[in-house]
């Protein structure tokens, strides 16, 4: 009898642990009413913040499942875009952009006994921006995929023997942050994770190596949480890696690039700006990292670090000639916020423009992501062997 019961409870208790599914969405109104509703098949909790530079209202989840047709979606009324996805672990989150600043009349969850569906309704009405900022919500809140482990200061530290070399892999975007898309459709997030998880392969026959990719699925991790993860796991190299888009649909070719406050031309400068805005495009504000550490050891860390960013930098440049097309100047500098750890040598590797077609077709072969993963892992290699000796000697040297 106790079995029968168990195997009468089994799909309940399945069930019950399958994640709600956001089965379809209404946007519906005018510029000074507008109403949103989002169905589930089962009760959900929502919680919501406003952000704005532009509108924005934002809705956080338990992870959910998406089960609605985004581009059916007509956004009318007060809202003009929508972005959804995963921000790690067990969290998701809806973005909904406005035309104007607006205030929340209403938000709650309702039953629809007719359907058995639960829904979430918003009620949205037009706001000065005065009455807007008064509502304005400044908390942070952060996607972050990294547990609390205490920091650990290394400026101006160099690994030690003792301990294998540590390579950060950083598939850029992810989540509700898609980055570019490519002419022909490709999205940034989907091409350089599988890029990451091929070169962390090549990299695991390399005995003396660690390696640790900050995200390994479509999850959005803020750009602090993602130069945090480096710093927590006493990286001694983190790898960015994007294929951006441009407006100049001929320029194509990997770069490298270093961080610098002054960017080494417009091309760098406007890569550096995409990029930077992902913490922004998720819904996430920005703030400022290593608050609590002198300036002044902030600065000789990072001068001593860019040193050996820059020799990476170089080594990477040489590997890949040969194999794979390379922009012209192809080691260039900008501001990334990616960069930042002031004691970790850090890069940012664009392996191509998703706005060519031609990179984007190289970008989805899989003979192509290999070959030039040979080459970056050759270059890693290298960088790992050399003393600080070394690298400062080349650096000052100008090889």
């Amino acid at each position: 009898m106790l079995a029968f019961v168990l195997f009468l409870l089994a799909p309940l208790a399945a069930s019950a642990e399958r994640m709600p599914i956001a089965l379809d969405m209404r946007i519906a109104g005018d510029d000074a009413v507008t109403r949103i509703v989002i169905e589930f098949d089962r009760p959900v909790e929502v919680s919501h913040r406003l952000l704005d530079r532009p509108w924005r209202l934002v809705l956080d989840f338990n992870k959910i499942g998406y089960g609605f047709d985004a581009e059916a979606i007509n956004t009318s009324g007060l809202v003009s875009g929508l972005r959804y996805g995963d921000m790690g672990g067990n969290h998701s989150r809806l973005i909904f952009r406005t035309r104007h600043p607006f205030k929340i009349a209403s938000i709650e969850t309702r039953e629809d006994r007719e359907t058995s569906r639960h829904n979430v309704v918003i009620d949205l009405k037009a706001a000065g921006a005065d009455e807007f900022a008064d509502a304005l919500d400044r908390s942070l809140t952060t996607g972050a995929v990294v547990n609390s482990v205490e920091k650990r200061d290394r400026l101006g530290a160099m690994r030690q023997n003792d301990r294998p070399f540590t390579i950060i892999i950083d598939p850029g975007h992810g989540g509700i942050d898609n980055g570019a898309k490519g002419v022909r459709g490709t999205l940034e997030k989907d091409v350089v994770l599988e890029f990451a998880r091929t070169l962390r392969d090549r990299l695991s026959r390399y005995g003396g190596a660690q390696v640790f990719l900050t995200r390994d699925s479509d999850v959005f991790v803020s750009l602090s949480d993602r130069t945090v993860f480096a710093r927590e796991h006493q990286a001694d190299l983190f790898i960015s890696i994007h294929a951006d888009s441009l407006r100049q649909h001929g320029v194509r070719g990997a770069t490298v690039y270093t961080i610098s406050e002054k960017a080494s031309d417009e091309v760098a400068a406007a890569v550096a700006a995409n990029e930077n805005l992902a913490d922004s495009v998720a819904g996430v504000e920005n703030t400022e990292e290593f608050e609590g550490i002198s300036d002044i050891l902030v600065d000789l860390a990072r001068r001593e670090t860019l040193g050996f960013s820059v020799q990476f930098a170089r080594l990477a440049i040489s590997d890949m000639k040969g194999f794979a097309r390379l922009i012209k100047n192809p080691h260039r500098y900008a501001g990334f916020r990616v960069l930042k750890a002031p004691d970790v040598p850090s890069v940012l590797i664009e392996l191509g423009y998703l706005s060519n077609k031609d990179d984007e077709h190289l970008l989805n072969q899989k003979e192509w992501q290999n070959g030039l993963a040979d080459r970056l892992a050759n270059a890693i290699e290298k960088f790992a062997a050399l003393s600080s000796r070394d690298i400062e000697a080349g650096v000052a040297a100008g090889k």
